[in-house]
This record gives C-alpha cells, structure tokens and sequence, in this order.
C-alpha cells in the first residue's frame, strides 16, 4: 500500500456526494438554506474549523510522510491522539468548515456521509497496518481511537518519558511526571545524569531500581532548567557537572522565558565542562558533547562511546530524532545545527532523551539530518 493509504479513494466517493450535494442544493435554491441566522455566524465558523484543521493537516500528513520514509509506525506526536488525523481533520474540521459558507442543510451532511465512507474503507488500510506492524499495531489501536482524537491525551501525546526501571545493559531510568533521569553503572562505579523535579519522587523511584543515591560518583546536567536539577540533594556524595556555557543561566546573566525567568543557582558546588572533556569513573568514560540551542549551554553525554543522553536536544518522535519543541527553545535554528552533529557520531546503541524516551536504532532515528540541514545541498 502506497502512503496514500484509502486517500485517494476515499477522496474521489467524497468528491462525488459533494458535488451531487452541490448540484441539488443549486438546483432547488434557495429550499435547503438554513434560515434565521446570519450569514456571518456561518462564515466566522467556518474559518475558525478552518483555522484549526489546516495546521492539523500539515502536522498530519508530514509526521506520516517521515514514518513512511523511515519504514516506522507512528503512533506519537498528533498519532497519539487518533490513528488517522488526515481523516479525521478533513470530516471533523475542514470539510465541515468549508461546508459552512453554503449554509446549507444538505450540505451539512457531507461530513456524516465521509465519516461512514472513511469507516468502511479504512479496513483495508488498517488490515495492511496490522499484517505490517503485527503486535505493535494492534496494542496501539487497542489505545488510540480511530477518527475521534482523545484530546485529553494531548499532553501524553508530546511528553512520554520512559517508567521507571531498566532501560538496558547498564542504564537504568527513573520517571519524574514528564521527564527522565538516567543512571549508568558499571557495578563498581555509578553516573546519573540529570536530576529531575524532586528529590522525593526520585528517592522513591530508585526504591524500584538496584541503584543507591550515594552510590552515585557523578552527576551530570544537560542543563539547568527546573525539570533536570530539582534533585540534586539527594546525592551527597556527587560531584556536579555542567557545561562551561550553561553557567550564564544559573549566575543570574541570561534569563530564561523571553528574559523575565532566571534558573535558580545550583545549592551544590560543581565543575564545568567544554565541548570533548572526557571525565572519568573508574571504566565508565563520559565524554561532554556540546549541543546549544534549548539553552546556550546544553550538553549531552557520550558514555564509553555508545550510550548518548541529550537532554532536552531533541525529541524521538516515531523513532525519529526531531528537534525539541520551539516553544521551549531558547535558539531552535542552533539547535538544529546541534542535533546535525550528534547524527555524526558512529556506533551509537542507545539514545536517551530527557522527556521522549529511547531508541536502539539510532542510524534510523538520525536518518536525513546530515543531508537536511548541510548547507552546501
């Protein structure tokens, strides 16, 4: 099946009742006009469930086109919401939004026809989806509603750490509301990057996992926001580290938030990183990768050379590295510079976000950004 799924089928009957609509409601004018209420209330309706599907659309249909390209299934971002957006933007909004300037009572059951013509003949595409994708597919359809979004979902849908526990050999997580802090150890020795919200919520999530708090040697901070160094209390015998950048954000130099917030000062002493610096505990080897752009300062984390940990650098949507939300960014054009770097490193087995979770495919997950974002194509 192309990645034009039933679209286009499902396009040419809708097109059909539309245009038959359109005919009757010409031909017997003005008999299916609705009465009594102004034109304008019609119009202002209509572009407001235009102005909300348009974007849908757009983040629709190029979060499929990536998946597609990269063979995954998507089921994050807008998928998270419902299986088929296009779908059900186009019957739930803009048909319905277009609909309205006829302010007719025919028309308006264009958007009731589609949706029994969309449910009858997104079985196929859903019987490709399910031979394709097996398992996966029918856990994620047990979840997510077909056309109707679920849109009290809508924050799990851009924010979904992994729970608490074992990630892999080595690297174990535990989950604070929307974000993650993550522990890498060896038996003998033991690094966390990041801190979290709160020294409590974490205390009690590493009840869940075989890691002491003060068996931690080093913590590392991919940067200074509130949501990755609330607990940094909880591991007395730590040392600190952040980038040589990320200084300017707890001293009180830049601000955060359009220049009205000031990260608080760290209550703990630490040490500063540059891009390369390689600290070291006992064979545990973390390497500092500057990566700017959500702060000026945010750093990732090599650890002996394939576990990366990038904080908030990106986001793994659908398995595939994207940049973090721009609304958050403090530069997301720099950004993007940052996540072009990361995408050249070799060999990497495991990628950990702060707030998206991890990949074990990180070639997949990193596809397209040398290409995409290289100045000379």
């Amino acid at each position: 099946m192309s990645i034009w799924g039933v679209g286009l089928k499902f396009a040419f009957f809708s097109a059909l009742y539309v245009a038959l609509a359109l005919l009757i409601h010409c031909a017997w004018y003005p008999l299916f006009v609705i009465q009594g209420i102004p034109y304008a209330i019609f119009v202002a309706l209509g572009l407001v469930l235009i102005a909300i599907g348009a974007p849908i659309w757009i983040v629709s249909a190029r979060t499929i086109d990536r998946a597609y390209d990269a063979d995954v299934l998507a089921t994050q971002g807008i998928y998270a919401l419902c299986r088929h957006p296009l779908y059900g933007n186009t019957i739930f909004y803009t048909i319905p939004g277009i609909m309205l300037f006829f302010r007719s009572w025919l028309l308006l059951s264009v958007p009731i026809v589609m949706y029994v013509l969309c449910r009858f003949m997104i079985r196929k595409e859903e019987e490709f989806l399910n031979h394709k994708f097996g398992v996966a597919y029918l856990a994620y359809q047990k979840k997510v509603n077909a056309l109707f979004p679920k849109i009290w979902k809508l924050y799990n849908a851009f924010w979904y750490p992994v729970p608490t526990g074992k990630v892999a050999e080595n690297v174990y997580a535990v989950r604070d509301r929307d974000v993650n802090m993550f522990f890498y150890t060896d038996g003998n020795y033991t690094i966390a990057v990041d801190a979290a919200y709160s020294a409590d919520t974490i205390r009690a999530g590493m009840k869940q996992i075989p890691i002491d708090p003060l068996s931690v040697t080093h913590l590392f901070l991919t940067h200074t926001d509130m949501d990755h160094v609330g607990g940094l209390e909880l591991f007395a015998n730590a040392q600190i580290y952040l980038s040589q950048p990320e200084e300017q954000m707890i001293n009180g130099t830049t601000a955060r938030l359009l220049g009205i917030y000031h990260n608080s000062q760290l209550s703990r002493a630490y040490g500063l990183l540059k891009d390369g610096d390689i600290i070291h505990a006992g064979d545990i080897a973390v390497q500092a990768v500057a990566t700017p752009g959500h702060t000026p300062g945010s750093m990732s984390l090599l650890v002996n050379d394939r576990v990366l940990f990038t904080g908030d650098t990106l986001v793994c949507q659908n398995n595939q590295a994207r940049p973090f939300y721009r609304l958050f960014n403090m530069d997301t054009e720099t950004q993007l510079q940052s996540i072009k770097k990361l995408a050249a490193l070799q060999d990497i087995e495991l990628l950990c976000t702060g707030h998206t979770g991890c990949t074990t495919d990180y070639v997949r997950a990193m596809t397209g950004w040398q290409e995409q974002h290289d100045p000379k194509n």
